[in-house]
């Protein structure tokens, strides 16, 4: 719907953005930019990631993780041992001292399976950073998303208060003639004036409301939350509506922190597998030669450790309670992501219903009857209070239709969030991702 100029002396109304559905979508906004920079969405989501500092830090866990998965694969070095001495030798009724030596080679050999076990703890410990990188790219981006939906729905509501401003101050000035020229009585140049303070008031609170969420915004963005910061783009809500249990599955089999889980689950495993095998012992082999004039022995030598009954029963029993900890946060974790994305759906589909109240047919009869209502009070058919509250009720309904509609584009932020995933992504339901 396109809101025509009211064409009475008093007033003029101008352009305001309404659109043409149930599920409405929002033009330029009619407020003059207020100095500073003008962003748009997919601008600022991309400035808010590159300034991350969160993302730098994952960054050197990955590399530290990639380092121990180095570490793990590595084979123990060999020794060298060298032990000189003094050999004392008796032959008949004589005795002399010679020089003997010790030389060994000697290298540990890991029991079997054990470095292999570390190096698959350390690869997951990679992956799992990984992941945490994605899932921090998301979880910023639902964040960026939500904000800036905030302020560029505060933008569209100052346009329209200042729109409301001036016209009550055009009425005010013509009530004001009115009165001194003896036309009207002093009640409606002081109930003008109150309608002026009531545009300023409602102005001012739309204005507070885009300094907070230009301030949010700019942390976000990493920079100054002071600096001036305008944004540009359009509301809108095309995504049709999905099924529940579909929105839970797709939580289920996309969420960044199920995700993360399930691999530490995988370490808590392989834990339990490494603490059980480090009771099976390591072993040492390698040649040795003892050397003196008289004599040089060469032999290998080889060192194990013996058992002990009680060996490694603590390390086992604790590797165990940690992974049925693990289990049970995982399933924690799955009752609340589904409660999460059950009550951010409800709240989408309520944001969807309001929004939906305000139709195409409703907005034009309001802007209608304010016509008829300042047409009519110029030619004195009707009361100034009925003018009044007429011009009110439609700049209010105006913001509220701004207001549901922005509701719509954060409460699917908001569930985007609680899903981890975008809502548009497809998923093939199997038996494992439903809830």
């Amino acid at each position: 719907m396109t809101v025509r100029n009211i064409p009475a002396l008093l007033f003029s109304v101008g352009a305001v953005w309404l659109a043409s559905g149930p599920l409405l979508c929002v033009a330029e906004p009619v407020a003059k930019p207020a100095p500073g920079e003008v962003l748009t969405l997919p601008e600022a989501i991309a400035e808010a990631l590159a300034q991350s500092p969160a993302k730098l830090v994952i960054e050197a866990e990955i590399d530290s993780a990639r380092g121990e998965v180095q570490t793990a694969g590595l084979r123990p070095n060999s020794e060298l041992t060298f032990a000189p001495g003094i050999k004392h030798v008796r032959e008949g009724g004589d005795s002399h001292n010679e020089f003997k030596g010790t030389l060994e080679l000697s290298r540990t050999f890991l029991f079997p399976g054990k470095r292999e076990l570390l190096v698959s703890i350390a690869e997951r410990n990679v992956e799992l950073r990984k992941l945490g990188i994605g899932g921090l790219r998301f979880q910023l981006s639902a964040a960026v998303r939500k904000v800036f939906y905030e302020l560029l729905a505060a933008q569209h509501i100052v346009g329209l208060r200042r729109q409301q401003l001036e016209s009550a101050q055009t009425f005010q000035q013509a009530a004001t003639k009115r009165a001194e020229a003896g036309y009207a009585s002093d009640f409606e140049a002081v109930k003008a004036q109150g309608d002026v303070i009531n545009a300023q008031r409602l102005l001012q609170t739309a204005e507070n409301q885009i300094a907070a969420a230009r301030v949010e915004l700019n942390s976000l963005l990493g920079r100054d939350p002071s600096a001036p910061l305008e944004v540009a783009g359009a509301l809108e809500d095309t995504i049709p509506a999905r099924p529940m249990p579909d929105l839970i599955a797709l939580a289920l089999a996309e969420n960044p922190s199920l995700r993360v889980q399930a691999i530490q689950a995988d370490i808590a495993g392989l834990n339990v597998r490494t603490a059980r095998l480090a009771r099976k012992p390591d072993f040492t082999v390698g040649p040795s030669l003892e050397y003196s004039k008289s004599e040089q022995i060469l032999g290998v030598s080889a060192t194990v450790a013996l058992p002990s009954r009680n060996y490694g029963k603590g390390e086992i029993l604790t590797a165990t309670a940690e992974q049925r900890k693990v289990l049970a946060e995982t399933e924690l974790l799955r009752r609340e992501i589904t409660g999460a994305v059950a009550r951010a759906a409800t709240q989408l589909a309520g944001a969807r219903a309001q929004l939906a109240l305000y139709s195409p047919a409703y907005l034009d009869k309001l802007e209608a009857v304010v016509e008829q209502a300042e047409k009519s009070y110029a030619q004195n058919v009707t009361s100034l209070l009925i003018y009044l509250d007429a011009r009110r009720t439609y700049y209010d309904t105006l913001a509220d239709h701004q207001e549901a509609i922005a509701a719509v584009a954060t409460a699917r932020a908001e569930l985007e969030s609680a899903v981890g995933a975008p809502l548009e992504t497809n998923l093939t339901i199997n038996d494992s991702n439903r809830p």
